[in-house]
């Protein structure tokens, strides 16, 4: 995805879209992208037709998808090995009523496995960039960082997801439609890139910490416009804002208020989807019915075992991922939805939890904006809480053989670029025994403390 260099004068990109920050190649070029269309659209066919379909109909797509699963965990050496422990073979993966007979895979094995996961075949000495994977690293705000591989349709299929709920809520974009990424954390680049596999739109990195972030947003005009709640809450205190076509937002708990708030100022359709940098997009909030969230049926299959979900993802591709933990909770219902879906759905989530810091002026701070800091400290768990405006306790678990950090120093920087002046940051290990599997890593005192649970371990921006 490639476009030219700003020149003197210049007033729109290669997209046809105007400038808002410079052009980059990121991932995969144009031509590479379109070779993926057909996929997309397969992709967004099968999970409108989960979506209207008895149950029937989707037991037959997602059976259809067990053939594809099984070969690739026959290529995967971790999985070859795994199965054969269990006194399992592949080929026992006949229907899904033979899933319930095969094992979990823990976050911990996904994060030791390493590319022996990799579904790529024996005698393959190509590295997994040499074949154009792609490896992602999830935040560590649940448990240490956790790496993994994406070949090309796993970096792309986001923009199914978008293409699907675009149209399950009737939404209708432009011709090259413009899409922003409005962003909130700090230190991150903005850019610029072409999107054809959404229409032949463009795609803009905003950030709305930078300077004149507003006025770049008002030249985008954005069609669609994908945020965090912090930045969904900065959008709707601006004067004016533009209005999008639709709304998506992901990572941290997005509550009813938050919504009514965002609809007085941006009156637009809003997404809420659970996702996790392992899976991808799992499931997405029903706009009638909040705290139901619809399963993206036939992607993926959930189940919900002693009230922790479980994930298999039946995306075709070289990370096969049978029977995941990441380490929610809720309940999967059969039941169809007012709305219409007639697809299975999460209810009860409970997974991250929102949580403000307060300054010493009053305001207080979205604390899931430090995630960044931690996802590259050599930390496999973390709990920052806030005792006072100025006093915070830092709690931690290193990993094994991991260098020494100035922990309190980075998390104060961070800290300092949020608003506090003079914070003080002392470091403490986890008291023996009470190292939580998956933490509740930001805590505030008293009032101030955390809301509800809320979705998703992979951000949007």
């Amino acid at each position: 995805m490639t476009g030219p260099g700003h020149g003197p004068g210049r007033e729109t990109d290669a997209s046809g879209a105007p400038d808002v920050a410079p052009p980059v190649v990121i991932q995969r070029r144009t031509a590479s992208q379109r070779a993926l269309l057909p996929r997309v659209e397969e992709t967004v066919r099968d999970l409108l037709l989960a979506a209207e379909s008895g149950e029937d109909g989707r037991r037959a797509l997602l059976e259809a998808r067990l053939g594809p699963l099984r070969e690739a965990l026959f290529l995967s050496p971790f999985w070859r090995e795994k199965l054969l422990s269990a006194g399992l073979s592949p080929r026992d993966l006949r229907s899904l009523d033979d899933l319930r007979h095969f094992p979990f895979l823990t976050r911990e094995e996904l994060a030791a496995a390493g590319e022996e996961i990799l579904a790529l075949g024996e005698g393959d000495e190509e590295s997994p960039e040499a074949r154009g994977l792609v490896r992602v690293v999830s935040s560590g705000t649940t448990g240490a960082p956790l790496g993994t591989w994406r070949d090309g349709f796993e970096a792309v299929k986001k923009v199914a997801a978008l293409r699907f709920w675009l149209a399950r809520l009737g939404v209708t974009l432009p011709p090259r439609p413009r899409s922003v990424l409005l962003c909130t954390l700090p230190g991150r680049i903005e850019y610029s890139v072409r999107l054809p596999l959404l229409f032949d739109g463009a795609l803009h990195r905003v950030s709305a910490l930078k300077e004149g972030a507003m006025a770049k947003l008002r030249r985008a005009r954005p069609d669609v416009l994908f945020s965090d709640p912090a930045g969904l809450h900065w959008l709707a205190g601006q004067d004016s804002p533009p209005v999008p076509r639709l709304l998506l937002t992901s990572a941290q708990y997005f509550s009813p208020a938050q919504r009514r708030a965002l609809a007085s100022a941006v009156p637009a359709p809003v997404v809420n989807y659970y996702s996790t940098a392992e899976t991808g997009p799992i499931a997405w909030e029903c706009p009638s019915a909040l705290g139901r969230f619809h399963v993206l049926v036939p992607e993926v299959l959930v189940e919900s075992v002693s009230g922790e979900l479980v994930v298999t993802r039946l995306t075709r591709g070289v990370v096969p991922l049978l029977r995941y933990r990441p380490g929610d909770r809720g309940e999967v219902e059969a039941e169809p939805c007012p709305c219409g879906f007639r697809g299975p759905s999460i209810t009860g989530f409970a997974g991250r939890r929102a949580c403000r810091f307060t300054r010493g002026d009053g305001e207080t701070v979205d604390a899931w904006r430090l995630e960044p800091v931690f996802k590259h400290l050599p930390l496999s768990a973390f709990r920052l809480t806030q005792d006072s405006p100025s006093a915070f306790l830092l709690e931690v678990a290193r990993r094994e053989g991991a260098e020494d950090t100035p922990l309190a120093g980075v998390v104060a920087e961070a800290l300092r670029r949020l608003g506090f002046p003079d914070p003080e940051v002392r470091v403490a290990p986890f008291p023996a025994g009470e190292e939580p599997v998956k933490p509740e890593p930001f805590r505030a005192a008293g009032a101030a403390r955390t809301g509800p649970s809320s979705p998703g371990t992979n951000g949007t921006t």
